[in-house]
């Protein structure tokens, strides 16, 4: 059998944060984790009505809730109630998940046991998924818009310019003809393999980042006339390939961004290492934007600048992008190299 201590020892254990509220609301008791996710100590927390983890603009409702509740009591496991905000000591808010238990504690008085579980991260991972989602049906669309405007109109000239060859009497007329279709055939298969540079590119598995990034450069300027200036270190044998891929698609992105919308004909690219970490830069001194309106530049350029953030943070990264109107924009990313851990003090 368990003794008190036992009992104790398990609550002080949990994961979650545990509070055992009383029928007033009066919080009576709470674990360790608890005292670390809210930031209060034990003695700040005792005796205190529960509604002091409750932001303001939520208490009232919270009253209401937990009154109800009281009428008639009952189990709800975690992921069956509403997903909530609870306020830390410091100011700062953070989604938990919440569950009930009645219990009868403390000579048969009626309690509450509530584990209170911070759902930051899942949220995080939510809204990734989401965002991958998306990113793969825009990518879905692209795709569909660059077949049909290039390739498939290509091809069908392709298909009129094999009939009018066919039809040709003419010697020199035919010798013509054929090496105009030889030509856009040539060109065709070019576009074809940027399309697949762009999707997978090659040069990152077999030449490294500084190579598979100069290819696209290359593109940039050959499809929008945009120039990039570039310094690149070698740094392929500081980055895992996770990384590596993860910095390739930020700076493509942030180039294409620049080269679609900044409204200039060139930025600068640097790459190199230092201090633990692998850090890319890409500045143009275009028309930039203010940020928390960058909407206006397009649902896919906005969604581009999340999608950065999102990769330089899935591989323990960091980005930082700086703009406002007229004054050009800067797209800071840092990825950790390989096998980096800070100093431990």
């Amino acid at each position: 059998m368990l003794d008190q201590g036992d009992y104790t020892a398990v609550f002080d254990a949990s994961p979650d944060a545990m509070l055992v509220v009383d029928a007033e609301g009066v919080i009576r008791d709470l674990n360790r984790q608890a005292v670390t996710m809210f930031g209060w100590s034990r003695e700040e927390l005792e005796g205190r009505k529960v509604e002091r983890l409750i932001p303001d603009a939520s208490r009232v409702r919270h009253r209401r809730h937990r009154a109800r509740y009281g009428e008639a009591p009952q189990p709800r496991p975690m992921g069956e109630g509403l997903e909530l905000e609870a306020l830390r000591r410091d100011g700062t808010t953070i989604p938990v998940e919440i569950s009930l238990s009645p219990s009868r504690l403390g000579r048969g008085r009626d309690h509450v046991i509530c584990a209170v579980r911070d759902i930051s991260a899942w949220r995080r991972m939510r809204r990734l998924s989401g965002m991958m989602i998306a990113a793969a049906e825009n990518e879905r669309k692209h795709l569909s818009r660059e077949l049909h405007d290039e390739f498939l109109q290509s091809l069908v000239a392709l298909k009129i310019r094999v009939k009018l060859l066919a039809d040709e009497k003419d010697h020199g007329e035919r010798e013509r003809a054929r090496a105009r279709v030889a030509e856009d055939i040539a060109g065709t298969i070019l576009g074809v393999k940027r399309m697949i540079r762009g999707l997978l590119p090659p040069e990152l598995d077999r030449q490294g980042i500084s190579a598979a990034l100069g290819s696209i450069f290359r593109d940039v300027e050959d499809v929008y006339g945009f120039t990039v200036h570039a310094r690149l270190e070698r740094v392929d044998g500081r980055l895992d390939p996770v990384a590596a891929v993860a910095l390739y698609r930020i700076v493509q992105e942030a180039v294409t961004n620049a080269a679609q919308h900044a409204e200039v004909s060139e930025a600068v690219v640097t790459l190199g290492a230092a201090n633990g970490a692998v850090r890319a830069t890409v500045r143009d001194e275009g028309r930039g934007f203010d940020l928390p309106d960058s909407e206006a530049l397009g649902g896919d350029a906005f969604f581009g600048i999340a999608g950065m953030h999102e990769r330089a943070a899935l591989v323990g990264g960091t980005l930082a992008v700086q703009t406002s109107p007229g004054r050009g924009t800067t797209v800071r990313a840092s990825v950790p190299a390989r096998g980096w851990e800070p100093k431990k003090e």
